[in-house]
């Protein structure tokens, strides 16, 4: 009996390392914005960095200056608006307005997907990305949304290239219930030498 099941495992292990590579390992097909967020968020939060931030409800403002940010819940729409998965690579139209800018947009046929453009636009010397901005979108029987998401970068001292400011705003609207728009806005101030 403990032949036949180590004969199974053996065989088990052979024939998942003799199949084929998955599509993840393929290269990408649109900009690689998850890892320059991830980047991003990872040096933030090593950082430590000042932000004035003002955030918006309907009518509703507030400032504040602060250190404790959490930049993964922060930079989320960001990292939601990553294209870079396989089910994606057939769904958007990209366009080169020049040969700094890549444009994404979404196919009609495409219409229940959440992202619907993204564009980025990189520094000619560092080729690193300048600005980004997308638009998303959700429409289901529950609720409507829509986020457009801008995030500026630029270069921090002499070999760093960081966020400088980031904007989220848009609207969400629940059946029955007035629409709620908002607004975020992030300056990063860069630390002094």
């Amino acid at each position: 009996m403990r032949f036949v099941y180590s004969g199974c495992l053996f065989f088990t292990l052979i024939v998942s390392s003799c199949s084929s590579p998955t599509q993840d390992n393929q290269p990408n097909v649109y900009y690689d914005i998850a890892g320059y967020v991830k980047r991003q968020i990872a040096d933030l939060t090593a950082r430590k960095p000042l932000v004035n931030k003002q955030v918006r409800i309907n009518e509703k403002t507030s400032r504040q200056d602060t250190r404790d940010v959490n930049w993964s819940r922060e930079l989320e729409l960001f990292a939601q608006a990553d294209i870079n998965k396989p089910a994606l690579r057939s769904s958007y139209q990209i366009t080169r307005p020049d040969s700094l800018t890549y444009q994404y947009t979404l196919k009609q046929s495409e219409e229940n997907l959440t992202v619907r453009s993204l564009r980025v636009q990189l520094d000619s010397a560092t080729r690193q990305p300048r600005r980004i901005e997308a638009v998303l979108q959700t429409d289901n029987p529950l609720y409507s949304s829509e986020r457009h998401v801008v995030m500026e970068s630029g270069a921090v001292g002499r070999n760093q290239w960081q966020m400088r400011q980031y904007k989220v705003f848009g609207f969400q609207k629940l059946p029955y219930f007035d629409k709620n728009e908002f607004a975020v806005e992030g300056m990063v101030q860069p630390l002094k030498p």
